[in-house]
């Protein structure tokens, strides 16, 4: 009989530390097999295979799947698209439930609720959360229960907020015993998914808190690495929010505006999609 088991589903949350969705998997019960994939709903749709974007998650889960090697497990990494991909896992595996962090845009929302479908018909379940952002969709709005479509308010109550419900970390490396048991799964190359391999930015962010701490002064100013250079970090999930929010609010109060601008945007994006059509 298969051993039953736990998915925890990496999209834009590339990292083993602090992550909600691979803490609450490992704390299922289950052994847990963490999974990516290369969604070809989206690779279709790049204009060249040189796309350092591909070539830098792909690096990025190669340094994933090392670390899981240590801890006897491996990182499932399939290409298709994602109902084809999770009809070959749940095939593969006796899947209990998919553990999944939010995403805010069109396409992620659409694809999780057909994913969401497609397990419930198999009695798996699908469970999601917050972690790209401390407050999501509809946590902060107007007196009224509207969203805010201005800034500065949004960002008053968001400040008011955090200070009366700080988040909370969800350590997540502390469980890799939780891990499935596992030999080595194939990883398809680049080359196999049709891209090539180009130069990219490092792996992980050379965080700088004198940077940071100087960011109003020196972001501006051309020829000085003045900015924190975090947002391919924060996009992807390489870095955990809720540590970065912290470290903002002890260093530098602009910076940490940076932080709730990027939330508000998610916010706008989750009640008003069409944004994205004229960005």
């Amino acid at each position: 009989m298969k051993q039953e088991i736990a998915i925890c589903w990496l999209r834009r949350d590339l990292r083993l530390i602090d992550n909600t969705a691979l803490f609450h998997a490992l704390k299922s019960g289950y052994k847990v097999l963490i999974v990516f994939i290369f969604d070809t709903n989206i690779l279709d749709k790049l204009p060249s295979p040189k796309d350092a974007r591909v070539t830098f998650i792909f690096e990025v889960l190669q340094a994933i799947d090392e670390e899981l090697k240590k801890h006897g497990s491996s990182l499932y990494v399939a290409h298709g698209t994602p109902e084809d991909c999770f009809k070959k896992i749940t095939s593969a595996f006796q899947v209990k439930e998919v553990h999944a962090n939010h995403d805010y845009e069109p396409y992620a929302i659409e694809r999780d609720a057909g994913i969401s479908k497609m397990l419930q018909q198999q009695n798996i379940g699908f469970l999601s959360y917050k972690d790209q952002v401390i407050f999501e969709k509809s946590e902060v709005m107007k007196a009224d229960g509207t969203p805010y479509t201005v800034y500065t308010p949004y960002s008053n109550i968001w400040k008011q907020r955090f200070a009366a419900h700080p988040p909370v970390d969800y350590p997540s490396e502390k469980l890799l015993s939780h891990l499935i048991s596992h030999e080595p799964f194939h990883f398809p190359t680049l080359a196999e998914m049709g891209f090539d391999k180009v130069s990219s930015i490092p792996l992980q962010p050379q965080i700088d808190e004198n940077i940071i701490r100087d960011y109003e002064k020196t972001r501006n100013i051309p020829g000085i690495e003045g900015t924190s250079r975090l947002s391919p970090y924060l996009r992807f999930g390489i870095v955990s929010t809720r540590q970065m929010v912290k470290l903002a609010q002890r260093l530098n109060g602009q910076w940490l505006n940076e932080l709730i601008w990027r939330e508000f945007f998610m916010m706008i994006l989750f009640h008003f999609p069409h944004v994205l059509n004229h960005s």
